[in-house]
């Protein structure tokens, strides 16, 4: 759209507005606000034909992942969510399919407002927009050559975790290496099971600190087994798995401040890689449980 066809247009409104023109006036202003986002080179060209399946796709996927990021804290994109609501309900193939939430509120404090009574968890809310998602996503993905099998996150599976273990257990690498490198491999695992759990790397926004990557991961698991009868095996291997990290928290402060002969520092740090890793098994399995009821046996 040029920048002459969205200047008339805004004119337009603002005549509609003046004359108290109020059959034009709540549609021009939509129309005002679409074109000045426009202008902005923020907002995609307006178009009467339908969305195409991989555009549609794309939008969709914007809007959760902008949902996603604002019920965690993240910021209030209102103009954002606004475009890319209006061209999703407005196209008459999707507007059955998308989320009930998207479709009834038409602006994010209104959304909010209705999330914030659904629950008081920030976990739960994302939970919520994440099943609302779903549907839409899986059927355009499924009608769309072009995105099928891509743009997927996987977790890691327990077969890579335990060959790598293993091949750790063999290192003769010193001390403090051999623990970095199992709390390297735990935030891989851990950041694996998220991303796959959104479909998405935004939910982290990059983060890689254990301590964080660690609650995510629990937190996942939590919500997860909210919906079934696996809330009391899923408290309990989470449980585990945090007494685990304090071991290892607790073996690397030790190696970090009393002297030791060498044969005591690699003892400790081969007790340290293996509660690390024992407390990524244990979350990787649980999110395997959940998922489908057994761990699958994936390839290194």
């Amino acid at each position: 759209m040029s920048a002459r066809a969205v200047l008339q247009l805004t004119q337009f409104a603002s005549m509609a507005e003046l004359r108290n023109d109020h059959r034009w006036v709540e549609r021009l202003c939509r129309v005002k606000q679409a074109c000045i986002g426009i202008s902005h080179g923020d907002y995609p060209e307006m178009s009467d034909n339908p969305l195409s399946v991989e555009t549609a796709l794309s939008m969709v996927r914007e809007l959760r992942e902008l949902l996603l990021d604002y019920v965690a804290g993240g910021p209030a994109r209102a103009p954002r969510y606004k475009v890319l609501r209006d061209a999703l309900v407005g196209d008459d193939r999707l507007r059955d399919r998308l989320p009930s939430l998207v479709v009834e509120y038409e602006n994010l404090v209104d959304l909010w407002q209705f999330l914030k009574y659904q629950s008081s968890s920030k976990v739960e809310r994302q939970e919520l927009v994440r099943q609302q998602f779903d549907a839409v996503a899986r059927a355009l993905s499924g009608a769309s050559p072009s995105e099928s099998g891509s743009g997927q996150f996987a977790a890691i599976t327990t077969d890579k975790l335990f060959k790598g273990w293993y091949r750790l257990s063999q290192d003769e690498m010193e001390p403090q290496r051999l623990l970095a490198t199992a709390r390297k491999i735990t935030v891989q695992v851990c950041c694996s099971i998220v991303d796959a759990h959104y479909n998405s790397r935004e939910i982290r926004g990059g983060n890689e600190e254990l301590s964080q990557v660690f609650g995510m991961t629990q937190d996942v698991l939590l919500a997860i087994s909210s919906n079934n009868d696996k809330q009391l095996i899923v408290a309990d291997v989470i449980t585990g798995a945090a007494a685990l990290r304090k071991t290892f928290d607790a073996i690397l402060e030790r190696l970090g401040q009393t002297a030791l002969d060498p044969d005591e520092q690699r003892r400790l740090a081969r007790m340290g890689v293996d509660a690390m890793l024992s407390a990524a098994m244990s979350l990787l399995s649980c999110w395997y449980m959940l998922q489908s009821g057994s761990s699958p046996r994936g390839a290194a």
